[in-house]
């Protein structure tokens, strides 16, 4: 059975990650902003990895993201 759907579009996804104090974000900071659990706010996170509008890497047990250059030109278009 699907989870709910979500009412967070991709852009939102990659305005949550930008507007971290740091240079990148960890699901849980990404989260806090979402309307969907941390579940499917990690998957949504790796789908825009897949895309090509997040870099990832994985620091110890944690996944950092930050926009990719695709990332960055899709925020400033939107």
């Amino acid at each position: 059975m699907p989870g709910p759907d979500p009412s967070d579009t991709e852009i939102d996804l990659l305005r949550y990650v930008q507007m971290t104090p740091y240079p990148f974000a960890k699901v849980e900071d990404v989260d806090e902003h979402t309307t969907v659990g941390y579940k499917q706010t990690r998957n949504r996170l790796d789908e825009l990895v897949d895309a090509g509008d997040l870099n990832v890497r994985k620091v110890g047990n944690v996944n950092l993201y930050w926009l990719s250059d695709n990332g960055s030109a899709r925020l400033r278009d939107n």
